[in-house]
């Protein structure tokens, strides 16, 4: 009880970080956090991880003028937008809060749905779907994914890997839903339905996601941020060569997304299982995410953002000896649970490393705006790739994939262990 009432007076605006006896690690409030998390990612990311959909669509109904590496622009940008939103949202939820960003970003979201339900050119695709969709879901991103470290430690893997599996939950429903809409009441009203749905479920998040602790006053620090703890976590090793390995891992991970479908058609599979692989991707993301979560907090958040990486490397090197509906199937399922745990463990690795949580939006931010390189060009470069005539037996975008994921293997590897060097530990 003791606890719960120290807690409590964090929240006051006069309180000072002195006052803090730490995250609660649980309880109502901190779980209602969660809850509002879920509920924005299921419709950000889980929309965001559906774009393999419109990437069909477009293709062969809206643009079929455009090739494939053009279209994948639309997306690439999104997820630009969504990692390099992190140097602007991050610090400003260390500082002013979230509601700040949560209320219009929740407005300019549905709003991006709505106008690109307008869009039959290019262009315009990019200003609605790419630019404020991108803006907008970055702006809801950094909150949540900023405040679970603020309400939990020891079991913050689990509690992130909660919130990330409603993307997932998210990704296995849209692509079904949008499927089913185009051919019901064609593309216009499919995206109308989806931002009045984005409302109605974004409302609630905006009251629940908040930080526990209060945002310091520009003259008890510099810029509201406690300068020498940024500068002690900007000098730490340790962060910089997880940034790295995290880039190299987007780099990588997000291509499969996009063209598996593609593959799945080249191969023999019809295209209307083909765009369902995208919701099966997203199946073995959302165990994945709450597994690899609860895993961490027993045996390391570094130890299990290692293995993913690995594990998810060896997967995409199979795509060169399966050819069946089965196997690719098999692959879709087993590549997307190995790859939710990485995005589970992206930011939990980085709060594990952070000294003091009222500056964990501003790392979080710093690390998601180096991830942006790769999120911008892995899959258009995989589209120039998916291009060339085959020289193998798969794909070129195939390898590339592969061979960043291996990087980012590495250098998460080298991270963790300048954590702590001793292998048996769980770090």
């Amino acid at each position: 009880m003791s606890k719960q009432v120290s807690t409590t007076a964090l929240v006051t605006p006069d309180t000072t970080v002195d006052a803090d006896t730490g995250p609660p690690d649980g309880g109502s409030r901190a779980w209602l956090v969660v809850l509002g998390g879920f509920f924005t990612y299921f419709v950000t990311f889980g929309l965001l991880n559906s774009f393999g959909t419109f990437q069909v669509y477009y293709g062969q109904k809206l643009m079929p003028h455009e090739d494939e590496s053009a279209i994948s622009w639309i997306g690439s940008i999104q997820l630009f937008l969504l990692y390099a939103g992190g140097l602007a949202f991050g610090p400003i939820f260390d500082t002013k809060g979230s509601k700040v960003l949560f209320i219009p970003g929740t407005i300019l979201f549905a709003l991006s749905l709505m106008l690109t339900s307008l869009c039959d050119k290019f262009y315009q695709f990019i200003l609605a779907q790419s630019l404020l969709f991108g803006i907008s879901d970055s702006m809801l991103f950094y909150p949540t994914i900023s405040a679970i470290p603020h309400w939990f430690s020891s079991q913050r893997g689990l509690a992130m890997g909660t919130v990330l599996a409603g993307s997932s939950l998210g990704g296995i429903a849209w692509p079904l839903i949008i499927k089913r809409l185009l051919d019901e009441v064609g593309f216009p009203w499919t995206l109308r339905i989806a931002g009045f749905v984005s409302l109605i479920l974004l409302a609630p998040a905006t009251a629940l996601v908040v930080p526990r602790l209060p945002p310091r006053k520009k003259s008890e620090k510099s810029n509201g941020l406690p300068k020498a703890d940024l500068i002690a976590g900007l000098k730490d090793l340790r962060y910089w060569l997880t940034v790295a390995g995290m880039l190299f891992v987007i780099w990588g991970m997000f291509i499969p997304f996009g063209y598996i479908p593609l593959l799945a058609i080249e191969r023999g599979v019809d295209s209307t299982f083909a765009v369902s692989l995208v919701s099966i991707l997203n199946a073995g993301s959302f165990v994945g995410r709450i597994a690899t979560g609860a895993m961490a907090d027993k045996l390391g958040k570094f130890n299990m953002a290692v293995g993913c990486a690995l594990i998810s490397t060896t997967l995409l090197l199979s795509l060169h000896a399966i050819n069946t509906k089965s196997t690719i199937t098999a692959f879709t399922f087993l590549y997307g649970l190995t790859s939710g745990g990485l995005m589970t463990l992206q930011s939990a690795c980085v709060a594990q490393i952070t000294r003091n949580m009222q500056t964990i939006g501003f790392m979080i931010g710093v690390m998601m705006a180096v991830c942006s390189i790769g999120a911008l060009t892995g899959t258009p470069i995989s589209g120039r790739l998916n291009e060339m005539p085959l020289s193998g037996t798969a794909p070129a975008w195939v390898d590339f994939a592969s061979a960043m994921m291996f990087a980012g293997t590495v250098f998460l590897a080298a991270a963790r262990i300048s954590v702590d060097s001793r292998l048996y530990r769980a770090v």
